[in-house]
């Protein structure tokens, strides 16, 4: 892949910074060391560490390696960002990579609202911690947005300006700060800060942190609009949700307890961010069917005849005909609100259906469904321990009702819910 010339130089992968050997630097230090032999290697974070070794011969070989520049390593970070869409996924990457190609201990993003600037922090130890105080403009961030330029600095102590609030909420000493305005075109939409580098900023520094501010603000703006997007209509299912939970009083939890519940077995189960959030809905919206059950038959506390029965098997059609008229809904979430009741023996309803018939959404929400039904307490029932009920569940697994995968993934889920 890599083809010597007369001099002995090659050109370096992209997520190589720079390297020592023989106590010589080639290249810059990154925040991500990786030894091989007695060679120092500073890298991204999606480095090879089998290619690391043949770099590593080669330098003994007296072969100079060229490190990537600074500016295509930014780029290069840059876009592979731009295949994240979850907002909290992106923070995190952004964060980390800039902090590894700047060589810092921390940074954040603060987006610009009519006369201040707001922390967007969805993850990390400050995870709802700052999100809520407001970063006037006069502090050093607000002076970055008004100045439209990348600033250094390097002496907090002294600058009357660093608005210390932040740091005492979030349990955190800022040493110094080098930060840029986030820019989508022309359009200023907020400030990127990078804090914490030994021996401070410089202005190399500053305009890499412009570059990345600059190449990462669309994807920003976009995941930033898609994210409230999506809380919104997240609101909006279930204050549905629980409109209908609520006709019984022992239930206004439910549909809220089986979408948390599904979302951490989905987790367990390596689902994408985006499954995960087809999943949340679905989960939400299980039980909306329910709205064409008459009260009667579905707050009767006795033991219901079989044609009562009949129809209380009837909301999860009802259920996913309501939803195939919402614009947002895809079959997936359909899926799961129609086949939550499917079992894997084909005892279940309201089609019968078995096995690999069922999709994976059906049978997460259904294991969630049947947990927090048996864990709480309902007209007819006391709440049962949660013991209990997995042994429950589990027989029923060893009855070929339940998938043994997803019961294993509850499991999981139950004992850190508990511990939390």
């Amino acid at each position: 892949m890599y083809n010597l010339n007369k001099e002995k130089f090659i050109e370096a992968p992209t997520w190589l910074c720079g390297y020592k050997y023989n106590r010589h630097l080639v290249g810059r230090i990154s925040k991500n060391k990786v030894v091989i032999e007695d060679i120092e290697f500073y890298v991204l974070g999606d480095y090879s560490q089998n290619l690391l070794k043949k770099l590593a011969e080669l330098i003994k070989h007296g072969v100079k390696v060229n490190p990537a520049s600074l500016r295509d390593q930014v780029v290069y970070i840059a876009a592979k960002l731009n295949s994240n869409l979850r907002l909290n996924e992106l923070l995190k990457d952004i964060q980390q990579e800039i902090c590894t190609i700047v060589n810092a201990e921390a940074a954040s993003i603060l987006m610009y609202e009519a006369d201040h600037l707001r922390f967007l922090v969805t993850v990390g130890k400050v995870s709802g911690k700052i999100e809520s105080i407001p970063v006037p403009m006069e502090s050093i961030a607000g002076r970055i947005f008004l100045d439209g330029k990348a600033l250094v600095f390097n002496d907090l102590e002294k600058n009357p300006a660093h608005f210390k609030g932040v740091d005492k909420a979030a349990n955190f000493k800022t040493k110094n700060i080098v930060g840029s305005p986030i820019w989508v075109e022309d359009e200023k939409i907020g400030v990127i800060e990078v804090l914490n580098k030994d021996g401070g900023f410089s202005e190399e520094d500053a305009e890499t942190v412009e570059l990345f501010a600059k190449l990462i603000g669309r994807k920003l703006l976009s995941a930033w609009r898609y994210e409230k997007f999506s809380e919104s209509f997240k609101k909006i299912l279930l204050a549905i949700a629980t409109a209908i939970d609520k006709r019984d009083n022992y239930t206004h939890q439910h549909s809220k307890n089986v979408a948390r519940i599904s979302v951490e077995i989905g987790k367990r189960m390596g689902l994408s961010q985006q499954e995960l959030e087809k999943l949340e809905f679905s989960a939400i919206l299980h039980d909306v069917g329910k709205i064409g059950i008459p009260d009667s038959i579905l707050l009767k506390p006795g033991k219901l005849t079989d044609e009562e029965y009949k129809i209380i098997k009837n909301h999860t059609v009802y259920g996913a005909e309501i939803l195939s008229q919402v614009k947002y809904v895809d079959e997936d979430i359909l899926k799961g609100a129609l086949e939550h009741h499917e079992r894997l023996d084909g005892s279940g309803y309201p089609y019968g259906k078995k096995g690999e018939e069922i999709s994976l959404f059906g049978k997460i929400i259904g294991i969630a469904d049947v947990f927090d039904a048996l864990s709480s307490k309902r007209t007819y029932k006391e709440a049962w321990d949660f013991g209990e009920v997995l042994k429950i569940i589990e027989a029923d697994v060893e009855k070929g009702k339940f998938s043994k995968e997803v019961f294993e993934k509850l499991l999981e889920s139950v004992k850190e819910l508990s511990e939390n």
